[in-house]
C-alpha cells in the first residue's frame, strides 16, 4: 500500500512544482508544450490501442460503453464535480475542470494502473509501480504547468482507484488474465487518443462518457473464466 500512496505523493509533488515552472514560461511556450505533450500522449495511445488481439471486443465495448456513459452522463458528473470543487476553492481558472479530467484519464486508464498495484500486492514486485510514480509525477508537472493546480485533484482519485485494485488483488487477479489486461489497456489507450484529439481540438469528444467501455474486457474475461 505504501507504493500506491507514493504515487499520490508523486502526483502531488509534480502538481505543486508546476506552478513555479509556469512562472518561467510565456503563454506561447505553454501552448507549444501542451501541443507537443498531447501529441506524444496521442501517439502512446495509438501504440497501446493497436496491441489489441480482439478488435471486435474493443468495438463492442466502446459502442456499448458509450451508450451507457451517455445514459449515466458520466462526463457531466465529472464536470459538475469539478465545478463544485472549483467553487469551493473560489478559483476562476477556466481550465480547472479540463486539467482534472485530463490528468485523471491519462494516469488511470493505462495497464500500469492495474498491473502495478497487482504486482505489489501479489508478488511484492515494485519496479512497475515505481516507474508509474515517476511517470505520474512528470505528467502532473507538465500538465500542471498547462492547466494549473487542478491536476492535484486527480491525485486522490488515482490513489482510490489503485488502492481498490491493491486491496482486492487476491480476488481480482484470477479474473484479470494477461489477455484481459491487454484488452483493457487497448480500450483505455483508444480513450487516450480521443482525449488527445479533444485537447488539440481536432474533434470534440466527451471522453469520460466512454469510461464504462473499460468494463467490457473485464466482463468478457469473467465470462471466459466461468465457462472453463
Amino acid at each position: 500500500m505504501f507504493y500506491v500512496f507514493l504515487d499520490l505523493v508523486g502526483i502531488t509533488i509534480g502538481g505543486l512544482l508546476s506552478k513555479p515552472l509556469q512562472k518561467f514560461l510565456s503563454d506561447r511556450q505553454i501552448d507549444s508544450m501542451m501541443e507537443i505533450a498531447t501529441l506524444c500522449v496521442g501517439i502512446i495511445g495509438i501504440q497501446g490501442a493497436i496491441k489489441t488481439k480482439q478488435p471486435l471486443l474493443m468495438l463492442i465495448s466502446l459502442v456499448i460503453g458509450s451508450v451507457i456513459g451517455v445514459w449515466l452522463d458520466v462526463d457531466g458528473k465529472f464536470n459538475r464535480f469539478g465545478d463544485i470543487i472549483k467553487g469551493k476553492l473560489k478559483t476562476s481558472d477556466p481550465h480547472f475542470v479540463e486539467g482534472f479530467v485530463t490528468v485523471f484519464m491519462i494516469e488511470c486508464v493505462g495497464s500500469m494502473s492495474i498491473v502495478g498495484p497487482l504486482d505489489v500486492a501479489l508478488s511484492g514486485s515494485t519496479n512497475l509501480m515505481l516507474f508509474k510514480v515517476v511517470l505520474d509525477a512528470i505528467t502532473s508537472l507538465v500538465y500542471g504547468a498547462i492547466f494549473g493546480y487542478s491536476v492535484l485533484l486527480s491525485g486522490p482519485f488515482v490513489f482510490l482507484y489503485e488502492a481498490i485494485i491493491y486491496g482486492g488483488a487476491s480476488f481480482i487477479q484470477p479474473l484479470l488474465t494477461s489477455s484481459t489486461i491487454n484488452e483493457i489497456s487497448a480500450v483505455g489507450s483508444l480513450l487516450i487518443v480521443a482525449l488527445a484529439c479533444d485537447i488539440l481540438e481536432i474533434k470534440r469528444f466527451k471522453v469520460a462518457n466512454f469510461l464504462p467501455a473499460l468494463l467490457g474486457p473485464i466482463i468478457f474475461g469473467l465470462f471466459q473464466v466461468m465457462c472453463k
